[in-house]
C-alpha cells in the first residue's frame, strides 16, 4: 500500500517544520503557497511545490480565489487518503468549507470547526473555573468601557483582525483611534471580542496533541519564555515542560469536542485563583511543530502513521528542558526590548537542520527579497479584494438593466 502523501497550504517556519516531520513517515510532501520564495522549497524532503497567484491565500473568503486553491489541491498527484494541512485559521476554515469535495482525495475529519474557530463561542463552552471574561463589543461600548487597561481587544475568529493590525491582540488602554477606526470600517462588531488580561507570574504553556474521536494518541507541551510581540504574540524562545498539569482540561476539551487531528491548547495561569485558565485552542499545528518532533513526540507522524494503519499507539514520552528559538524574531525582540539573555545550550534553531541545511541558509541570504515579495503579496491581495468587492457591487446594477 501507498503511504499517504501530506500536503501543506502555506509555508515559512510552520510550513517547514509539518514538512521535516512528515518526511519521517516516509510518503511525498507536497506544498501548495502564494509566494515564489518559499523555506520549504529549498528543503530536500519536498517532493513537490505548486505556486498560485500572490495574495491568494489572503482571500480565501472570495469565492473565486477559494475555487483556485481547491482545484489545484484536486489535481495534486496525491491519492486518499492524503493529509492536509493549513498554516492558519483561514486555510483551515477553507478545508473544512470545501470538506466535501476535498475528501476525494484528502482525509478531512467530521470536526464541529466552528466551535473551535469561533473564539467566543469556544470560550462559552468550557468549564466556568477554565473560562476567562470574554465578550463581544461594540466600538461605543468599548468607548464606554471602565478600566480599558484590564481587557484585550481581539478578533472573535480568522485572521482579519491580524491583517488589518498587524498583531494578534490589542491591549485596549493601547488602541490607537486609527486602528480603532480601521476596525470598525473593516470587521461587523460582532467580529470583535475583549478578553480580560490574567494577571500571572508564569509563562504561557500550550499543550499540543494528536488525538482521534477525542483520545489523545501523543502529546507534547511547552512554556513561551519570550514572544513577539512581547504579549499576546507568537513564541519566540520556547521550554518543552511537562503536560500533567494541564492533562486533564486539555483532555476533557479534546473529549467535548471529539476531535480528531493535531491541536493546540493555550492555558494560562491565574495567580488570583491558583488555577489554569484556557486562552484558546487552534485545531492545527502551530510553528513550532518541529519542536515537538525534535524532542521525540512527532504527532504528524503519528498522524500519518494512523491514517495508514489505524493504529493509535505509541507513548507520550518527550524530552523535557529542551529549548527552540525563530533567532528572525527572537533578537529583534530582544532588540526592542533593550535586553539581552543568553542562549540554553544545545538549543534548536526554528529552520537549522545540519542533515537539510538549505532553507535556513535561504532565510539568512534572502530575507530581504521575501520581504520584499511578502509586500507585494499584500499589495496583490488587496487589489484582488477590491476588485472583487467591485464585481459584487456592480453586478446588481447590470442586472436591473432594461433588455433592449
Amino acid at each position: 500500500m501507498r503511504k499517504p502523501a501530506t500536503v501543506v497550504i502555506g509555508d515559512h517556519t510552520q510550513g517547514l517544520g509539518i514538512l521535516r516531520s512528515a518526511a519521517v513517515a516516509g510518503g511525498d510532501v507536497w506544498v501548495v503557497h502564494d509566494r515564489s520564495i518559499s523555506l520549504a522549497r529549498f528543503s530536500k524532503y519536498l517532493s513537490g511545490y505548486r505556486q498560485i497567484g500572490r495574495g491568494i491565500l489572503s482571500q480565501l473568503g472570495q469565492t473565486e480565489f477559494a475555487e483556485v486553491l481547491l482545484k489545484t489541491l484536486l489535481e495534486l498527484p496525491v491519492e486518499y487518503p492524503s493529509l492536509l494541512f493549513g498554516v492558519n485559521d483561514d486555510i483551515i476554515s477553507f478545508i473544512y468549507r470545501h470538506g466535501k469535495l476535498l475528501r476525494q482525495k484528502y482525509v478531512v475529519p467530521d470536526v464541529r470547526f466552528d466551535k473551535i474557530y469561533d473564539k467566543y463561542l469556544f470560550n462559552s463552552l468550557l468549564p466556568d473555573s477554565a473560562c476567562i471574561d470574554t465578550r463581544l463589543c461594540s466600538e461605543t461600548e468599548i468607548g464606554n468601557l471602565d478600566r480599558p487597561h484590564r481587557f484585550i481587544l481581539k478578533g472573535r475568529q480568522g485572521n482579519a483582525f491580524r491583517q488589518i493590525t498587524g498583531e494578534k491582540a490589542i491591549r485596549l488602554d493601547r488602541l490607537r483611534q486609527h486602528d480603532r477606526d480601521r476596525l470598525f470600517r473593516s470587521l461587523s462588531p460582532d467580529q470583535v471580542i475583549i478578553q480580560e488580561i490574567v494577571e500571572t507570574d508564569r509563562p504561557v504553556s500550550s499543550v499540543c496533541s494528536f488525538s482521534v474521536k477525542g483520545h489523545t494518541s501523543g502529546v507534547f507541551a511547552y512554556e513561551k519564555l519570550r514572544q513577539h510581540p512581547n504579549h499576546f504574540g507568537t513564541g519566540t524562545y520556547l521550554r518543552s515542560i511537562r503536560v500533567d498539569p494541564f492533562r486533564p482540561l486539555a483532555d476533557y476539551i479534546l473529549k467535548s469536542m471529539n476531535f480528531t487531528g493535531i491541536s493546540e491548547i493555550e492555558f494560562i495561569y491565574d495567580w488570583r485563583t491558583e488555577t489554569y485558565k484556557v486562552i484558546e485552542m487552534n485545531p492545527r499545528t502551530w510553528k513550532s511543530i518541529h519542536f515537538a518532533t525534535q524532542c521525540g513526540q512527532n504527532l504528524v507522524a503519528r498522524y500519518l502513521a494512523y491514517l495508514s494503519t489505524g493504529g493509535t499507539g505509541g507513548d507520550d514520552h518527550y524530552a523535557c528542558d529542551r529549548y527552540w528559538a525563530d533567532l528572525a524574531t527572537d533578537i529583534p525582540q530582544m532588540i526592542r526590548q533593550m535586553k539581552l539573555w543568553p542562549y540554553q545550550q544545545d538549543f534548536f534553531e526554528c529552520t537549522w537542520d545540519r542533515s537539510d541545511p538549505w532553507p535556513a541558509l535561504v532565510l539568512w541570504t534572502l530575507f530581504p527579497l521575501m520581504a520584499l515579495e511578502n509586500g507585494v503579496s499584500s499589495i496583490a491581495a488587496s487589489v484582488r479584494a477590491r476588485k472583487s468587492s467591485t464585481r459584487d457591487f456592480q453586478a446588481p446594477a447590470r442586472s436591473r438593466r432594461p433588455s433592449t
